[in-house]
């Protein structure tokens, strides 16, 4: 549902900036490599990065600003490197910029809005479970 929803947003916001493409079954051969090579890769980054904070007990505000900067930069590079070997589709490196960062803050977006819906089906559970221990 992600990788739709995410498709059609992108598709829309990347042609806005100049992404050219010479089919829809192009732009989503892009989206699927693109998922396909950054899921991978931003887990193992992230999983680093949570061994070096919780080994080095870096600061959550220096773990947030590595992290940001490492997800723009493989968001950028794996766009990038998809543009190289993909001829039916052309990004302005301009492009690949904006939506690497834009990108991150949407993933930053639905991370929030998801700890807060989990934490009020936590709370509401527990609510729950307490009514029917009464």
């Amino acid at each position: 549902m992600s990788f739709v929803l995410f498709t059609f947003i992108g598709i829309g916001f990347l042609s806005f900036l100049g992404f050219e493409y010479s089919s829809v079954g192009s732009v989503i051969l892009f989206f699927a490599i693109y998922f396909l090579i950054g899921s991978p890769i931003d887990f193992l980054c992230t999983s680093l990065l949570d061994v070096f904070r919780y080994v080095n007990r870096l600061p959550y505000t220096i773990y947030k600003i590595i992290e940001s900067l490492l997800d723009i930069t493989l968001t950028f590079i794996t766009m990038a490197i998809i543009d190289v070997f993909m001829n039916s589709i052309s990004i302005p490196i301009h492009t690949e910029i904006l939506f690497a960062i834009l990108s991150y803050l949407l993933s930053q977006c639905v991370d929030f809005f998801d700890k807060d819906t989990n934490y009020e089906n936590r709370n509401s559970n527990n609510h729950d479970e307490n009514d029917i221990n009464k």
